[in-house]
């Protein structure tokens, strides 16, 4: 997941490159549990639609793809 905080508007964004998803919120805590419930609703989605669920790209590949952000790896529990 890769975090950055918009100066502009005090909102701290999220974005799940392998899953194109994204959230936002004042907090990065917040983000984070966002992303969470994000990722367990596009499984149970991609699961009840038999779609096809992309390999997690590495830690390190994220960093490279975004240097000036935060990144870490996030968890979520599936069904």
């Amino acid at each position: 997941m890769v975090f950055l905080f918009v100066e502009q508007t005090g909102v701290y964004s999220g974005f799940i490159p392998d899953l194109t998803l994204y959230c936002e919120g004042d907090t990065i805590e917040k983000v984070y549990d966002y992303a969470r419930q994000l990722i367990q609703y596009y499984f149970e989605l991609a699961t009840k639609y038999n779609t096809e669920i992309p390999e997690p790209s590495t830690l390190d590949l994220i960093a490279e793809k975004w240097p000036e952000c935060k990144v870490s790896l996030i968890t979520a529990e599936t069904k």
